[in-house]
This record gives C-alpha cells, structure tokens and sequence, in this order.
C-alpha cells in the first residue's frame, strides 16, 4: 500500500464556511454575523491506497503513517498548545488535564442521564499531544509565550479564551452528521490565539484544520515531514476530506520530475481500471465526492 500525506491551503470565511466531509460532519448552524476579517486554513489529511485509481483508499490522517502529533509539532514547533474537550468521557480524562469539569449532558431524544467532562491539557510536547488526541480532544489553540501568561488565579485559561472555545463548540449536535463547531466563533479564538486547530472527519479517521489569521505555506514543511517516512506529500485544490484522491494523485505526477525525484512512487491502475487520467467527459460536481 502506498501511503501519502494530504494538504490543501485556502481563504477561510466563517460566514460562509463551506462544506465538511459529506455524511460525516457539518458545521453548527451559524447565528447572524457581520464579515469578519480574512482567515486562512490548511487542512490536513492522508490516506493508504494501492494505486493511482484510489478505488481502494482508506481516507484519515493516521492512515498516511504521519502522526498528527508530528504535524502539529512540524508547523508549530515552539509553541504551547492548549488542548480542549467538550464531551469527553470522564474515565478517560488525561493525566495533567486542568479545568476540569464533570457535568450532566442532557439532549432532547437522548439518555436521561449521562456523564461528560471537559478539560484543558497543555501540550509542550508531541507526547502531549499525542495522549490529549487519544483522550478526545475537540480542539487545540496555538500560543506564543510561556504557559503562565495563559493561566489565571485558578490555574486554568484565562475566562475570556474559555468562553470564546465554549462559544466554538458548546452547542453541538452528535448527529449523524455530528456537529461539532460554530465557524463564527472561530473569530473569537482568533483574537485570543496564534491559530485553532480543529479536529475534523474525514472517511475513515480524523484529520486536521488549522485556522489562522496569517497565511501558512506548508508546502516544503511537509515534504520535510513525510521525508523517511514511506509517505509522500499531496497538494490538494480543495480541503481533502472533500476531494478525490486519484484526481490529486494526477496532478501530482504532471509536475513529477523523474530526472530529479526518480520514479513517481503511485504505480498505476490496471490496465481497464477507472481513475482520474481515463476520464474522458466531464460529470456534474468534479472534484467532489
């Protein structure tokens, strides 16, 4: 199986946020909100299939072989990060966790009585991040500076930034499709944060969105990151929970060197099966699944 490493980068606006991945997750509805300023994301994704068709393809970050850890430390590299839970199980609470809060999680149709707890784990390293994604962190904000300046009198994030992640993700819907995040409150964090990394479905697994004020290139960054690891790295037109694989898998080998890079490390389909290269008239909604 070849392994690759997903990556798209575009203009984010959280008045009109677009489409998640399709069945799996959508955006809570958004209140009324005026046009805030420009934001900017990347979304990061993977997937493990056997050839340039992709018929076959698990689609999630972990199927790329590239630990989301390893990419939050790739593009962040000296920052701390806060890790955020709304819903966690409160048996799986992470060890250092702070701002900790067991509640009674009431929805209509749902249990008459089920625990929940939220929590803040600081990450200052890929270890860290690591057990706050296995514990079922929701969300991850990005900080300059050192932890204290983030801490108030009770040892937790100051108020403003816990409601502004509470405001993110404090309505949400389990579905299907789940509902997890309000895209205007995305704003808000921004104002308190160096960027939001948000914890969002693909196919199979999760993948990542990183929202920021400031554009991010990560283009050499992860072919640094996939380098020795199997994987390759895939640009992507749109966010990859969204778009085909064969058809970036085409546009990858058109700009493939193999003077320079050798040969390209996808092999192709059998003869007679079906990929992005054999198309030959176009359907309604290309670039989409």
């Amino acid at each position: 199986m070849v392994r690759a490493l997903g990556w798209s980068s575009d203009i984010f606006d959280p008045t009109d946020p677009g489409r998640l991945c399709r069945g799996r997750e959508r955006w809570i509805e958004s209140y009324p909100a005026d046009a805030g300023p420009e934001l900017f994301r990347v979304v990061v994704s993977g997937a493990a299939f056997s050839d340039d068709s992709a018929r076959d393809a698990e689609r999630g970050l972990s199927c790329s072989g590239v630990a989301p850890e390893a990419v939050l430390r790739a593009l962040f590299p000296d920052q701390v990060l806060l890790a955020w839970c709304e819903e966690g199980h409160p048996l799986r609470v992470p060890e250092g966790a702070i701002g900790v809060e067991d509640y009674d999680l009431c929805r209509p149709g749902g249990p008459l009585r089920q625990w929940a707890a939220r929590w803040i784990l600081p990450c200052a390293s890929a270890d860290d991040l690591a057990r706050a994604l296995a514990a079922g962190a929701d969300c991850l904000t990005v900080h300059d500076g050192p932890l204290d300046e983030l801490l108030g009198d009770d040892g937790a994030p100051h108020e403003a930034l816990r409601q502004a992640v509470f405001l993110l993700t404090g309505s949400r819907n389990p579905g299907p499709p789940t509902r997890r995040f309000q895209p205007v409150a995305i704003v808000d964090v921004l104002r308190l944060a160096q960027a939001l990394v948000l914890v969002h479905d693909d196919k199979h697994a999760s993948c990542l969105g990183v929202y920021t004020q400031d554009e991010i290139d990560p283009g050499d960054l992860f072919d640094r990151l996939v380098d020795g690891t199997g994987a390759i790295a895939v640009p992507f037109a749109i966010p990859p929970m969204l778009a085909r694989w064969d058809r970036a898998l085409w546009e990858l080998r058109q700009d493939w060197d193999e003077t320079v890079q050798g040969d390209f490390p996808v092999p192709p389909a059998p003869e007679g099966s079906w990929g992005w290269n054999r198309r030959r008239r176009p359907r309604a909604g290309d670039g989409e699944e």
